[in-house]
């Protein structure tokens, strides 16, 4: 099993909507991250194109694919503080969620637990259906500390 199969398999087992979505990791390489969901049954909506919903969750696992791949003390989780999205035109396809990240960006996360045990993030998500029309924008806020209190 490659690394991009076990964090989709880590999302599925903890969260198990992912499953019920059949999201994809389709990216971790270079610091592109791109999560995919299919337009089916479990996706769709009254109108048959994907619903908000979905379509907001394959962009918000963004932050946690990059926390999960770039974290070396497990300790330290991310959580969502904030996702603003606007949705641009009806997705009749699959879709894909698309975000950057890069070693800059990995290293000064790492600094920043290791001096004050927090890291807070933005990313900026582009979403796309399979012809490459972009379908949403999101920015994504998340805060990425030890959350073990809370478990």
């Amino acid at each position: 099993m490659d690394l991009k199969q076990r964090y989709q398999q880590i999302a599925r087992e903890t969260c198990p909507i992912y499953t019920f979505l059949d999201l994809q990791v389709e990216s971790i390489e270079d610091g592109v991250y791109r999560s995919r969901i299919p337009l089916n049954d479990n996706t769709k909506n009254h109108v048959n194109i994907v619903h908000a919903g979905p379509m907001w969750m394959t962009a918000e696992y963004l932050g946690g694919l990059i926390a999960a791949d770039n974290l070396s003390d497990p300790k330290y989780q991310p959580v969502i503080a904030g996702l603003n999205i606007k949705f641009l035109r009806p997705a009749m396809t699959d879709i894909t969620a698309e975000t950057e990240f890069t070693a800059d960006d990995a290293a000064a996360m790492e600094k920043a637990l290791e001096s004050t045990g927090r890291y807070d993030f933005t990313i900026h998500i582009v979403v796309r259906d399979t012809a490459g029309k972009i379908v949403a924008e999101a920015d994504g806020d998340y805060v990425v500390k030890d959350f073990s209190n809370l478990m």
